[in-house]
């Protein structure tokens, strides 16, 4: 199996100190559970709207719709949209800002991600927290 994985950053090798949706970029991964190895894929520069108030929720709409291919969001810190987003998504929040490191520490977790990441749509996930 194979499971997409986002990482908010703005400079592409560490977290950003603000909530997930407030990256610069989202970095693709794929996580390949045959092998259990996680490869970059892509990254996705957010384009989505400078939100209005906390936890806007077109901001998240927005965000869902860039990352429609991912299953797991992984960031350093999420915000209020995390609610709406863990009902398509899996979150996982690190507390190392070291994205290497932080997918690393990920694969101990992934047979649960992958468990989370196949629950229907609207049905919330679990939130994961890496440390």
């Amino acid at each position: 199996m194979k499971l997409k994985i986002a990482c908010g950053s703005d400079d592409e090798k560490m977290f950003i100190n603000n909530h997930f949706g407030d990256s610069k970029y989202f970095l693709i991964y794929e996580y390949d559970s045959e092998n259990q190895d996680i490869k970059f894929v892509k990254k996705i520069i957010n384009n989505s709207e400078d939100k209005k108030e906390h936890g806007d929720i077109k901001k998240a709409k927005n965000i869902s719709v860039v990352l429609k291919e991912t299953s797991v969001l992984v960031a350093f810190v999420m915000g209020p949209n995390i609610i709406k987003m863990r009902k398509k998504f899996v979150p996982v929040i690190s507390r190392e800002k070291n994205i290497e490191k932080t997918l690393s520490k990920i694969k101990e977790y992934m047979a649960q991600i992958i468990k989370e990441s196949q629950l229907p749509d609207g049905q919330d996930k679990k939130i994961f927290i890496i440390n």
